[in-house]
């Protein structure tokens, strides 16, 4: 403790500064992480499901399960379902729609954490620009001679915030790298869905029009005859 508190002394303001954004950071960080991770999950096994509860004709279940998994592949889920019976240009702008809704929920915080890599190697430089600047005043009040230990300490707290800047950048950019890939792949998790559900709805509204037409085949023919 006497050692953190040693660093944070010959650190200054600056490296206070520094410890706040990386604390603000891993919050974003473990906030979103825990919020991709909680919105994935097998999205096979979700499907299959959602299928099955359709081909019974149990909408008001398939719809209820989707609420239940309150994630953005369920939502784009659930609009296509809700729109299966306007044909497949209205069940993609309502996919569409619904994802244009999603994607400001999965990336919030990701631009004030990409934000907070950026800045912290700057603090880390201005740190060691107003240390470089404590040096050269105490050059010019102690005259031609004085002491290597009296500008030690402002060299010491230039590196200080200088090396805490560049080690927060590299965590900051790692936290936001990890992210990123989640996010990636849930939006694909969203586009795959709207696709296979899409064509499913499709492939059902084909299937069911077949027998009307096997039909009406043999009433033309007797109308013929």
């Amino acid at each position: 403790m006497e050692q953190l508190k040693a660093l944070f002394d010959h650190g200054g303001f600056i490296l206070v500064v520094q410890a706040i954004l990386i604390i603000i950071s891993l919050a974003i960080f473990l906030e979103r992480y825990y919020f991709y991770y909680s919105s994935q999950f097998d999205m096979h096994e979700f499907l299959h499901g959602i299928q099955n509860n359709v081909r019974n004709n149990k909408i008001v279940v398939a719809v209820s399960i989707c609420d239940g998994k309150k994630s953005p592949v369920s939502s784009v889920v659930r609009s296509v379902i809700l729109h299966a019976d306007k044909g497949e240009a209205a069940i993609r702008i309502a996919a569409d729609e619904t994802a244009m809704t999603e994607l400001p929920k999965l990336k919030r915080g990701l631009k004030l954490l990409a934000c907070i890599g950026n800045i912290t190697p700057m603090l880390g430089l201005l740190g060691t620009l107003v240390a470089i600047y404590k040096i050269f005043e105490q050059i010019e009040a102690g005259g031609r001679f004085i002491e290597t230990t009296v500008v030690a300490g402002s060299v010491k707290e230039a590196l200080i915030t200088t090396l805490f800047g560049l080690i927060s950048a590299m965590l900051v950019h790692l936290c936001s790298f990890v992210l990123s890939s989640k996010l990636e792949s849930i939006v694909l998790d969203m586009e795959k869905a709207c696709t296979e559900m899409t064509h499913f709805f499709l492939m059902r509204k084909l299937t069911a029009n077949e027998p009307q037409q096997d039909e009406q085949t043999p009433q033309t023919e007797k109308a013929n005859d």
